[in-house]
C-alpha cells in the first residue's frame, strides 16, 4: 500500500501536535531554485524545513527529523 503525500503530512501533523502542542500548520510546496520544502510551522517555536527532491522525500526528511527531535526531548 502506497501512502499519499495528504497522510503522510496528516501523520506528521499529528506527531508534531501530540508533542508540541498547537500546531499552525504542515505543508509542502515547490520552490524554484531549491526543489520541494516540506514545512511544520508552529505558534509557540521556529519553523522545521527539510528539501527533498521530490515531494515525498521532503516529507520523509521531514518526519525523520521530527522525530529525531521527539527522541533528543524524550531522552532529557
Amino acid at each position: 500500500m502506497s501512502k499519499s503525500i495528504e497522510g503522510r503530512i496528516d501523520t506528521i501533523h499529528k506527531m508534531a501536535r501530540e508533542h508540541f502542542g498547537e500546531v499552525r500548520f504542515v505543508g509542502i510546496k515547490k520552490h524554484t531554485k531549491i526543489g520541494w520544502v516540506a514545512k511544520i510551522q508552529f505558534d509557540e517555536f521556529e519553523s522545521l524545513i527539510a528539501e527533498g527532491e521530490d515531494a515525498i522525500d521532503a516529507l520523509k526528511k521531514l518526519r525523520k527529523r521530527l522525530r529525531k527531535i521527539i527522541a533528543r526531548y524524550n531522552m532529557v
